[in-house]
């Protein structure tokens, strides 16, 4: 059986390679590279790509598949041992996950994500509620231990302090359950949040990048594909759910805006509103107006 790719991300190698498989999913599955120290990731979506993503379209066939079984890429096509699956990867296009830059005032759209956010996180019962994080006396046990490097990351962020962030990124790092644990995901977001606000400001880029080698010492004390994950976004790499979040903020169309808000929420068991918190984090962090600042106090 032989599918077609959609897309690849532009962190896959583009020339022949040898993998094991590292996990399977129901709708997915992940291949450790040999000779290389990450992950790539062969996902079933109608839309949804990422920067280390071999993303197809028909329902993966995982039955015959094992995790340590061999995976290799000749002329452009992906064949796994002991199953007769085969992936081409010739002709499909290319995701490099670059973010839009946001430019003016973000209040507005801001408080439209942060409610649906929170309703949402409400609705599903989700084991992180963003708001709790602001008001986390009565908050489940998660949501207290988030609470406090959550706030030092907007304060380490304010004054551009790469290492009080870091100190406050240790304290999240790999906490909560999940394939990508919430504080992971959170951390995510927070680098997205902080990438499309980057602008031509020296500061914020000397800012990302000091943080970003503290997060990439940190994010070897995570699980192999959250730590996947994490080093892409250190890179300014992300899915093409948050680009599309960034693009409807930019176009100011609240409809669209609550719809791409909503689709990136339906990522993972809790993931997409995990990184949608944290991305909202650093823009409250480099956006002081009134909607956030009780939340930032």
């Amino acid at each position: 059986m032989q599918l077609q790719a959609v897309s690849i991300g532009s962190a896959v190698p583009q020339n022949n390679f040898n993998a094991t498989i590292q996990s399977l999913f129901v709708s997915s599955l992940n291949l450790r590279l040999d000779n290389y120290d990450k992950l790539i990731t062969i996902l079933v979506s109608d839309h949804y790509d990422l920067p280390q993503g071999i993303r197809v379209n028909q329902t993966l066939p995982i039955q015959p598949l094992n995790i340590g079984g061999a995976a290799v890429s000749r002329g452009g096509i992906i064949r796994f041992e002991s199953s007769p699956l085969a992936i081409d990867l010739r002709g499909a296009k290319i995701w490099g996950g670059k973010l839009p830059r946001l430019n003016g005032p973000t209040e507005q759209a801001w408080a439209i994500i942060w409610q649906t956010l929170n309703a949402g996180q409400i609705q599903s019962k989700s084991d992180l509620i963003a708001e709790e994080l602001f008001q986390p006396d009565h908050a489940p046990h998660l949501t207290r231990n988030l609470s406090m490097p959550v706030r030092g990351l907007i304060a380490a962020a304010e004054r551009f302090d790469p290492h009080a962030c870091t100190d406050a990124a240790k304290k999240m790092i790999g906490l909560g359950p999940g394939v990508t644990p919430t504080g992971d995901d959170i951390l995510i977001g927070f680098m997205a949040g902080l990438y499309c606000m980057l602008g031509c400001k020296t500061d914020r880029l000397n800012f990302i990048e000091e943080f970003g080698k503290g997060l990439f010492c940190l994010s070897k004390k995570t699980n192999e594909i959250s730590r996947t994950y994490i080093q892409h976004a250190i890179k300014g790499e992300f899915s093409s759910s948050m680009v599309g979040l960034i693009e409807a903020i930019r176009a100011g169309d609240e409809g669209r805006l609550i719809c791409a808000t909503k689709s990136t929420m339906q990522i993972g068991h809790s993931s997409g509103m995990d990184s949608i918190t944290g991305f909202l984090v650093a823009l409250a962090a480099w956006n002081s107006t009134s909607f956030y600042t009780k939340y930032k106090d």
